[in-house]
């Protein structure tokens, strides 16, 4: 279904410009935002049939919270933020071996931080969208034509629609990047490790979670676990892969990963629902020379993907949609100001992928060591004389994602 109605910005007299964003998540929704605040109208097209719900649970901070109080939705999206009293790190019977208190984390943040669900963010920015925009579900590019003045789309149900300006806001495995730079293999950077996620319903794993985020970290795997809902628990898993190809049902590769362990996860796996409800993807960033090409410009993962061992995937995703607003309010010279979203955001981005890529083996040890010292770790960061270095540990630093100074 459309969503149409109008939007007007009083004082300001300029040629209307049109944009075209292919994918209706963060990145999309946040660009559309921002791009409705600059006085452009916005299409988005997404090819689910309605605006997803659920995901996995992340830690909102970093770039994407500043970015939030700026696009006046860091409320709304606090009002759905979930509650965890403490990340629990386990091994494979269950034994607490470290522990990070949430409340002194999100201290170490300035406070500038909270869980919440990806499919939460999606909702409040949609609800967020200005008058102008449109959202077309069950919608996709099938190709498109590309210049310096505009660009003619042809959509996978013969519809055509023009505009200004192209941005693929369409994932890590982006159509839009496909068309307009080549093959995905050419960008992707795979880190070596699958990630599956999923929903189910068990009240003894509630009780056993007591309130806290529990990840189990052993050797080349990972599982995580959290109560959402009374009763409903988000299953996470990580899993060390050399192979790039993914199963189409998850669940018989996380049987085999996971299936001779014992605490709950036999309970866990016991309740996998369906593979179409089955999050599976590996994991992986995309590295790119450019993320934009004459009137298209990538945003979010499908330009600049960290992987979630970085975890400010869905912060950077919101970040690069409001600074691609602002660098285009007003904007005279479209390239130009592309060019300047891509030169002001890549050093950054590149920082946070370094990060992430030296995460990799503490967030799933390699070893029986790595775990070990994992755990020294953070047993040693969480004790409150040396508390500040968990600012170090998780990034927490949202400087240079606003280009309204410039």
């Amino acid at each position: 279904m459309d969503r149409l109605c109008r939007f007007h910005r009083p004082g300001r007299k300029r040629n209307i410009m049109k944009a075209i964003i292919s994918g209706a998540g963060i990145a999309g929704l946040s660009t559309a935002i921002a791009l409705g605040r600059a006085g452009w109208t916005v299409t988005l097209l997404e090819k689910a049939p309605s605006l997803r719900a659920g995901g996995y649970m992340l830690d909102f901070f970093g770039p994407g919270y500043e970015a939030a109080e700026d696009l006046g939705v860091i409320a709304a999206l606090k009002a759905h933020a979930r509650g965890v009293d403490k990340v629990d790190f386990v091994n494979g019977t269950g034994r607490i071996g470290s522990q990070m208190d949430y409340e002194q984390i999100g201290a170490a943040a300035g406070g500038k931080l909270f869980p919440i669900l990806r499919g939460d963010i999606e909702q409040v920015l949609h609800d967020a969208l200005p008058d102008s925009a449109v959202v077309r579900y069950a919608s996709e590019i099938a190709s498109f034509d590309n210049s310096d003045r505009g660009v003619a789309v042809t959509l996978a149900d013969g519809g055509s629609l023009e505009a200004d300006l192209l941005v693929g806001a369409d994932g890590i495995h982006s159509a839009v990047r496909h068309m307009a730079f080549g093959p995905e293999e050419r960008f992707l950077r795979y880190l070596g490790f699958h990630t599956a996620a999923y929903f189910f319903d068990s009240a003894a794993v509630a009780k056993m979670l007591a309130g806290d985020f529990k990840m189990m970290a052993i050797r080349d795997r990972m599982v995580g676990l959290y109560e959402v809902d009374p009763g409903r628990i988000m299953a996470f898993f990580v899993i060390r892969d050399d192979s790039r190809e993914r199963p189409q049902d998850p669940l018989p590769r996380l049987k085999a990963a996971f299936g001779d362990l014992g605490w709950v996860l036999p309970e866990t796996l016991a309740g996998a629902p369906g593979p179409e409800d089955i999050y599976y993807d590996v994991v992986a960033q995309v590295e790119m020379a450019h993320w934009q090409s004459q009137r298209t410009v990538l945003v979010g993962d499908a330009a600049y993907a960290v992987s979630l061992m970085a975890g400010q995937g869905a912060s950077l995703a919101l970040a690069g949609g409001r600074a691609l607003g602002q660098v285009l309010d007003g904007a005279v010279d479209i390239a130009a100001a592309l060019a300047r979203f891509e030169q002001d955001l890549r050093p950054l981005v590149l920082e946070k992928q370094r990060a992430g890529r030296r995460m990799a083996k503490w967030f799933v040890p390699a070893t029986p060591f790595h775990a070990a010292i994992r755990d020294t770790s953070v047993n040693i960061m969480t004790w409150p004389p040396l508390s500040g270095l968990l600012n170090r540990f998780f990034s927490f630093s949202s400087k240079g994602f606003s280009l309204s100074s410039h």
